[in-house]
């Protein structure tokens, strides 16, 4: 797949030479492969600085729009179906199963984009750790072995991949920001189509973290 005229020519600043000489080695043992295959083909979330000891993701203008319009298209379906029930008859028969079903997929479908859309990715110094959740337990922060929490401290690197995604509707390109862990494991971040976005953050991430950013390529 071809990412652009401009990606290549992109600065990315891989400074590898502030780290151990192995970081190469280590490097060459993780997987270039997309951690999530698909993604959307536009912008989902926004970095911000909260302070200078965090980072976070925001859902984007596009993401809010996105997520409200299947939520609100099911939820209008539903209370249609439903209020012509009430309205005509008590039989159970009476109802538009068709129009209360497509109205219910829509309405879930709407409610897990925002439920995933909305939560938050934080990368926190004061706690030391970047995590993925509305919520956190900082009792639970030392213990965790499920990887909710991941300790800054293990970050090595950023990882760009590209990806190709084919639809029966057509094709579009999809970019994701990952997190290379010092055993070798990736943790996805961020997962949509605009490259110029996802390398401004890379960036951004790169110099808070104090971690190379590594071109894993193209995925066709």
């Amino acid at each position: 797949m071809e990412l652009g005229h401009n990606f290549e020519d992109v600065y990315i600043d891989f400074r590898e030479d502030a780290f151990q000489t192995n970081l190469i080695d280590v490097k060459s043992k993780v997987s270039t492969a997309p951690l999530k295959r698909g993604g959307s083909n536009f912008k989902t979330n926004v970095l911000v600085e909260k302070s200078s000891s965090k980072l976070l993701y925001k859902p984007s203008i596009g993401a809010a729009i996105f997520s409200f319009l299947f939520f609100a298209v099911g939820l209008g379906c539903l209370f249609f179906g439903l209020f012509q029930f009430f309205k005509t008859t008590t039989e159970i028969e009476s109802l538009n199963w068709f129009l209360l079903l497509f109205g219910l997929i829509f309405f879930a479908a709407g409610s897990f984009l925002f439920y995933s859309f909305y939560k938050p990715r934080v990368f926190d110094k004061q706690l030391g750790i970047y995590y993925k959740a509305y919520t956190i337990d900082i009792h639970k922060i030392k213990k965790d072995t499920t990887k909710k929490y991941i300790p800054l401290n293990t970050i090595i690197a950023l990882q760009i991949i590209g990806e190709h995604v084919k639809s029966d509707k057509g094709s579009y390109k999809s970019f994701e920001l990952n997190l290379v862990l010092n055993d070798c494991s990736r943790k996805n971040v961020v997962d949509h189509g605009n490259l110029k976005s996802i390398i401004i953050d890379a960036e951004i991430i790169s110099k808070f973290l104090n971690v190379p950013i590594w071109h894993a390529g193209a995925i066709n």
